[in-house]
């Protein structure tokens, strides 16, 4: 019996202490005496929402990066926020590819993965990528013996989803 209280104990604590870190966070409270001014609330860090509404900065320019996730036997399947000069460019899930246009010059292609519940992340290491209008580059990203790496590569990869 005792055994099962603590348990409900610390699962409650567990459930209350994240409600109120999330409430200082945005600056919300459930509270009907609270007044937040929306404008001063803070937006809660994490992983960026990859959505078709939001404008990219990685939608016009005169050069194509192509990225393409690809599935190995050691990949686990997890999703790529993927970064161009250290700024998120979208989500990247196992088998997609993506189109990313950027201006010509040199750029890095990274990213990094979420950890679990979101508490922190794992940084994947950048490809150097020079691009020119006249022709695409296409980056892969992959799983090899145990360690992820983007790379450049020659042509576009086929589709092994």
């Amino acid at each position: 019996m005792l055994s099962r209280f603590t348990l409900a104990t610390l699962m409650a604590t567990i459930m209350l202490s994240g409600c109120a870190r999330l409430a200082a966070v945005t600056g919300t409270s459930h509270d009907s005496t609270a007044t937040a001014d929306a404008s001063t609330a803070q937006p809660a860090t994490g992983a960026p929402i990859d959505s078709n509404d939001s404008p990219s900065p990685f939608e016009t320019g005169p050069t194509v990066i192509n990225i393409s996730h690809v599935v190995t036997r050691t990949d686990d399947g997890s999703s790529i926020y993927v970064t161009v000069d250290g700024q998120d460019a979208g989500l990247l899930k196992k088998g997609e590819k993506r189109e990313i246009r950027v201006s010509p010059g040199k750029h890095q292609i990274g990213g990094y993965v979420q950890t679990l519940f979101g508490f922190g992340k794992v940084t994947i290491a950048s490809v150097d990528v020079t691009t020119d209008p006249n022709s695409p580059k296409n980056v892969v990203y992959s799983v090899t013996r145990q360690k992820p790496a983007f790379s450049e590569t020659d042509a576009t990869p086929p589709n092994n989803s």
